[in-house]
């Protein structure tokens, strides 16, 4: 609590919009990995056919993470902020209510491209409005609302109806987008003030460097953990309940990897931090090639999710040690590259997985340890 004490009306505010902006759009992500079998059922399709919604959020999101900053010196944070905020809402019932593929994926295009604006803009206005000497635990705090959203989306598809993962985003979505209306801000009412470039940042040799491994390994990631939901119900035969629960216990290993990840990054090197998560993630992912009692695929499932952050952890760290200027930019870039290259390494995926979930498994295992020997280029030392 001492630290918003310190913080004045406005800035309190502001800082609560964007956490509730971040709840909003976490709240259904993982979770609609897990009940994609339950939607396929209900919509009398195969289970490989409704995974498209997907890549049909994720690389939208990632192609709108591109927009929000230029579109921020137009306009001011709160009028963008309440425009895609709404949008997302509209675009969550439209989800919700929808019995027809073609315009569910529609309507996740829709949701892709206005939930992109929550978490650069967030991280704009912390790096812009707020103290550098409280920025880090501001920006912990954030993202921390991120997980337990995520958590709680994910319990609840295991005890309601899976339209659920949809009404309540869409509520949430139109209760911010009306607070950004009432509520007083005035750093709010602020353009962004820096420059915003993005071909002079891929200028720079090492920003390259890094970005396309960032590309490589989410894509590689995206394509084993957002085939969770599918693995569980066609290998393993459960129900929405039983997989929402490893779910929950997958991330509750992430929280564990991110907590362990920063320790390993300043403790040790950011290197480190990488070689552990990927050595984690690759061994962990080829695991899932056998099959074993239910327990140890939970295990393995958890040993997954830890080992991603983990190594998440060193790889963003490596991003905020670039200078000051080109932050903003970075950051947009990040969850752009991110988004875009884990959808489309999903869309290609399912082909192989459609195959055979163990040899798939076991060749992007393989292709995650290869990018061990990277490291040394890509990541400094120190």
């Amino acid at each position: 609590m001492r630290l918003f004490a310190n913080l004045d009306a406005e800035r309190k505010i502001a800082y609560i919009l964007i956490c509730l902006g971040c709840i909003t759009i976490s709240f259904n992500v993982a979770a609609i990995t897990a009940v994609i079998p339950v939607i396929s059922t209900e919509l009398m399709l195969p289970d490989f056919q409704v995974s498209k919604i997907i890549p049909y959020y994720m690389i939208p999101y990632g192609i709108g993470a591109l927009i929000y900053a230029p579109l921020t010196r137009r306009f001011s944070y709160r009028s963008v902020l309440l425009f895609t905020m709404g949008l997302y809402a509209i675009s969550s019932l439209m989800c919700g209510w929808i019995y027809f593929l073609e315009c569910f994926l529609i309507a996740r295009v829709g949701m892709g491209i206005a939930g992109a604006s929550a978490i650069p803009l967030g991280l704009m206005i912390i790096g812009e409005f707020f103290n550098k000497q409280i920025r880090g635990r501001l920006v912990g705090i954030f993202f921390g609302c991120s997980f337990v959203a995520s958590v709680v989306g994910i319990f609840v598809s295991g005890i309601l109806d899976w339209r659920w993962l949809f009404f309540i985003p869409a509520i949430l979505g139109a209760i911010t987008s009306l607070s950004f209306i009432i509520l007083p801000s005035s750093i709010l009412n602020k353009k962004h003030r820096a420059s915003v470039n993005y071909l002079k940042a891929f200028r720079n040799l090492r920003i390259r460097e890094v970005f396309l491994f960032i590309c490589v390994i989410s894509a590689l990631f995206h394509s084993v953990r957002n085939w969770f939901g599918v693995y569980l119900s066609r290998i393993y035969h459960l129900e929405k309940f039983a997989i929402s629960m490893i779910f929950i216990l997958a991330a509750l290993g992430g929280l564990v990897g991110q907590l362990i990840g920063g320790y390993l990054s300043d403790k040790k090197s950011r290197r480190f931090s990488c070689y552990v998560g990927i050595l984690g993630l690759s061994i962990s992912t080829m695991l899932l090639a056998g099959k074993y009692p239910i327990v140890i695929v939970a295990i393995i499932m958890t040993m997954v999710s830890m080992s991603w952050t983990i190594g998440h952890n060193g790889i963003s760290t490596v991003l905020t040690d670039f200078p000051d200027n080109d932050r903003p930019v970075i950051a947009s870039l990040n969850s752009s590259v991110r988004f875009v290259s884990g959808g489309i390494g999903f869309f290609i995926s399912s082909y192989f997985v459609e195959k055979s979930f163990s040899a798939s498994f076991l060749f992007m295992g393989i292709l995650l340890f290869l990018l061990v020997f990277a490291l040394k280029r890509v990541v400094p030392e120190r």
